[in-house]
């Protein structure tokens, strides 16, 4: 069997509300990976309120070096395009180069790029994913036995709420935290830097003023105070601010109880969120955007009590599980990131469900119907009070819903 396609799919859906006021256009790229016995697989890569540059044409240059390949080797793939680990000269690998364009590389038919995070990471992370959807639908087993098997059926979901649109509001901060948990969920998460825009002086200088800190935690304290002290509530600083303001966010927010804070400094210094880290009472989560490197120097460096990657950026299923390995050796939880569509939540689902350290994985999109709907599952929801509950389809168990995909589909764009 033979890999003879690999296309993409933009999804565009409405304008809609985005957090701090102001509207934007969610878009969604799903991946199909074809074979020339007809089977497919499907995956997402990261498109997610605005088009990350590159992306697509990543993908293309991924279909370049994938056509003709076996389907299953699904490791050996994502480490020629990630890594260049692979002999590159034909002759020292025994088969004849792929076809490529004139000018691109023809001699070396191993990835030139040897990335590391941006545009080929993000676009791989979604064709492995299709790979893998592929892989268990030959074997016909869910993507989670791939990976070893499952902990849990079910795994739980928390939602990003980031913040009400009137943000000086303390009753809308309560009414959003109540909707979450009567939705159905036990965690929720709210954008700091959000929280309190109102009350910033200066949106260069990465520091917190008093009225922006008191604000903060009036306006979390009204979650809390709404939602009780059974619910989990994280925050998330968007790496924002400097080492001695993300202390005193976390000293002043500490009463609170929050779950964990999230990005507080820019993450280019594994010895700076380290210093956070130590004088934090919150336990400190990051890595939504890392590779698996990234992630080993920041653990590495005591820099982080949670980790939290994203299946979208850090090169997808295999990448992710394997961050969660190096997490689980050093008694370091994983909750995931999750920017992504009903897509590729399922398959961070599935990673969530054979991962022994997961906590909770994140979702963005609750107040935009379509993007949770653009594949089905046989007709069950998403959620299940609060979770995503695994059935034992093969691959990850859905199919595109042919009618949400033709109502959302991005200018020019036909369905597969």
């Amino acid at each position: 069997m033979k890999i003879t396609d690999v296309r993409s799919l933009h999804l565009e859906g409405p304008r809609h509300h985005m957090p701090g006021g102001g509207e934007g256009i969610a878009r969604k790229l799903i991946i199909r990976v074809d074979t020339d016995e007809g089977t497919y697989g499907l995956g997402e890569a990261s498109y997610f309120v605005a088009s990350p540059m590159g992306v697509r044409e990543a993908v293309e240059y991924i279909r370049m070096m994938l056509i003709g390949k076996d389907p299953m080797a699904v490791r050996p793939a994502l480490s020629e395009i990630m890594y260049g680990t692979l002999p590159p000269h034909p002759l020292a690998r025994r088969e004849s180069p792929p076809e490529v364009p004139p000018g691109l590389f023809p001699m070396y038919p191993c990835s030139p790029t040897v990335i590391q995070p941006g545009p080929v990471t993000w676009g791989m992370s979604g064709v492995e994913m299709a790979l893998c959807d592929l892989a268990g639908k030959l074997l016909g087993t869910p993507v989670y036995n791939l990976l070893g098997g499952k902990f849990r059926d079910r795994v739980r979901v928390y939602l990003d709420r980031s913040s009400p649109i009137d943000v000086d509001n303390l009753d809308s901060w309560k009414r959003m935290g109540m909707q979450v948990v009567e939705d159905g969920f036990t965690h929720m998460k709210f954008d700091i830097d959000y929280a309190a825009p109102d009350h910033t002086d200066d949106v260069w200088n990465r520091s917190i003023s008093a009225g922006q800190m008191n604000r903060i935690v009036e306006r979390i304290g009204a979650v809390r105070e709404a939602v009780g002290w059974d619910i989990q509530i994280a925050v998330d600083c968007h790496m924002q601010y400097n080492v001695v303001d993300a202390v005193r966010l976390a000293n002043e927010l500490a009463p609170l109880k929050p779950f964990w804070l999230e990005d507080p400094t820019p993450l280019y210094n594994p010895g700076a969120t380290a210093q956070v880290r130590e004088k934090s009472p919150i336990p400190i989560c990051l890595g939504e955007q890392f590779i698996a490197e990234e992630l080993r120097q920041f653990i590495d460096a005591g820099a982080c009590d949670i980790i939290h990657p994203d299946i979208l950026y850090d090169g997808g299923v295999f990448e992710t599980r394997r961050i969660a390995d190096y997490a689980e050796l050093h008694y370091i939880p994983m909750a995931m990131h999750g920017g992504g569509g009903a897509l590729a939540t399922i398959a961070a689902a599935h990673v969530a469900a054979a991962t022994r350290n997961f906590l909770a994985l994140e979702y963005h999109h609750i107040e935009t119907p379509w993007i949770g709907a653009f594949v089905s599952r046989d007709g069950a929801p998403l959620f299940s009070d609060g979770h995503i509950v695994l059935t034992d389809a093969p691959g990850f168990g859905v199919e595109l819903d042919e009618r949400v995909c033709a109502e959302n589909l991005g200018p020019g764009e036909a369905l597969f």
